[in-house]
């Protein structure tokens, strides 16, 4: 039992791994089995092919992120202090964001399922940062120089577009500075 479900996992979190790197369209079953280091039948024992894996591996990252966002919104610290554990926390910059990597891919955009997977974690993530916002305002440790929706949309913009700068140039502060400069905005 423990060996079917570690079989299971190390196919889930190799798939996650690959749609980041790879993407759906250039991932074959050849490349999953290798990650994951299984056998050639457990990829169709557990998961009706590459699709259904995709869907399960979605909701890994989502999930994530989500248990991220959740751990962050129950803490005891203020609201700009939270905002700053969203936004600052450890991550892989080459890689880029576990959910706004997977919007930009085109096939799993074009499939509704997996498609409402990556906009659960878009949801997740817009809902934090505006209850975040919300209360910050309402106590007095954010800026209201924006609305709350204003605050959300400028925060997730500029997060994503911090990957790419850092990538394109070669150079992970480029991803703090975008970060540090969006969080002097917010400070009251």
């Amino acid at each position: 039992m423990n060996t079917k479900r570690n079989s299971k996992e190390k196919l889930i979190k190799a798939m996650a791994v690959l749609l980041l790197e790879k993407g759906l369209a250039n991932t074959s079953p050849n490349d999953i089995l290798t990650r994951a280091e299984v056998g050639q039948g457990s990829l169709y024992h557990y998961f009706q092919g590459k699709e259904d894996l995709s869907l399960a591996a979605i909701k890994y990252n989502v999930e994530q992120l989500v248990n991220f966002n959740t751990l962050v919104l129950s803490s005891d610290k203020n609201a700009y202090d939270k905002l700053s554990d969203l936004l600052l926390k450890s991550r892989n910059i080459d890689r880029g964001c576990l959910v706004g990597q997977l919007a930009r891919d085109r096939a799993i955009m074009e499939n509704k399922g997996l498609a409402a997977e990556v906009n659960r974690g878009f949801e997740s993530m817009k809902q934090t940062l505006e209850s975040i916002i919300k209360v910050g305002i309402s106590e007095g440790t954010i800026s209201n120089i924006l609305a709350p929706l204003e605050a959300v949309t400028l925060i997730m913009s500029t997060s994503q577009g911090a990957y790419i700068i850092a990538k394109g140039l070669q150079d992970d502060s480029y991803f703090y500075l975008a970060i540090n400069t969006l969080l002097k905005i917010f400070t009251p």
